[in-house]
């Protein structure tokens, strides 16, 4: 069963997810990095093809990988946009989210540019409105876990004693 890592930008899914595979004896996929292997930098994509096309090459992404044997994945912070994305995870897996503040958000991404959808010089306005966007989509999981302030080891931790009690309930 995979473990999906979903949450907005700067959550920690790719630091947490590593961990996070090390503690399940799995491996480690991220959605991103995938596009990115497959199709090149994601901010060139939004530029020279725009978001849909990056969303059809992000789907893709995630179909191979949830076909691919149980492990944990890192998905795109908008991926779980799309109730297909959503379905298909829950399908193959579950999905644990990882929460984050508006303002810790924007602390970890306020330097960087490889952020189409905050703009070159992203703004904590920009920041709360997109997570208010995606609010819904991010509630639709099946483990929440308080990613903010918190170090990636024990966020890493707490997802896995969660999955291990949730498996071997189910194998009972």
């Amino acid at each position: 069963m995979h473990v999906a890592l979903t949450g907005f930008m700067g959550a920690g899914k790719t630091t947490v997810g590593r961990r996070l595979a090390r503690l399940l004896h799995m491996p480690f996929a991220d959605s991103d990095a995938e596009v990115v292997r497959l199709h090149g930098e994601i901010a060139q994509i939004f530029e020279r093809e725009g978001e849909a096309q990056f969303r059809c090459y992000e789907s893709e992404a995630l179909e191979r990988l949830m076909r691919g044997r149980p492990g944990v994945v890192a998905v795109g912070g908008g991926a779980v946009l799309s109730g297909k994305n959503r379905a298909l995870l829950r399908r193959g897996g579950v999905i644990v989210h990882l929460a984050i503040s508006a303002d810790d958000a924007y602390k970890r991404v306020a330097h960087r540019r490889h952020r189409p959808l905050l703009g070159a010089a992203p703004d904590l306005n920009a920041v709360r409105a997109l997570m208010r966007s995606r609010a819904a989509a991010y509630a639709d999981n099946d483990f929440e876990v308080q990613a903010g302030g918190r170090p990636a080891a024990t966020v890493a931790r707490t997802i896995a004693r969660w999955y291990r009690a949730r498996t071997a309930a189910a194998q009972r």
